[in-house]
């Protein structure tokens, strides 16, 4: 049986800048490009374990600014400190909610990627 997957689209100015940003600071590699000709909007997909967003250029996926909440495995702690060492714009410092301890960052575009570990 195949999982499920969700892949949200995350709007970018520059997809390619975008993707050096999510794979130096924030641990995600490269999966696949595409743009439909030279010259037009490209869209970039990316992973970090079971997270996959989709970098796009184009206009008609989503808005500069969106949220997107992501529960990881590894220690959120060790990960936040990864992230600030290389370099993420840290939005939100660590901190115990009532459904996570969380941080978030915010991409070269304005958006925010908060991370979190589930409370037990």
């Amino acid at each position: 049986m195949k999982s499920e997957i969700c892949m949200p689209y995350i709007r970018v100015k520059d997809a390619q800048a975008s993707l050096e940003y999510y794979e130096r600071c924030l641990g995600f590699r490269k999966l696949s490009e595409h743009r439909f000709a030279p010259g037009l909007p490209l869209c970039i997909s990316v992973e970090r374990g079971q997270l996959r967003f989709l970098l796009s250029e184009h206009r008609g996926d989503g808005a500069f600014g969106t949220c997107v909440y992501c529960y990881i495995n590894d220690d959120v702690d060790e990960f936040f400190h990864r992230c600030r060492q290389a370099g993420a714009h840290i939005t939100q410092e660590l901190e115990d909610m009532p459904w996570a301890r969380d941080f978030g960052v915010k991409d070269l575009d304005g958006n925010v990627i908060r991370f979190g570990n589930r409370k037990k």
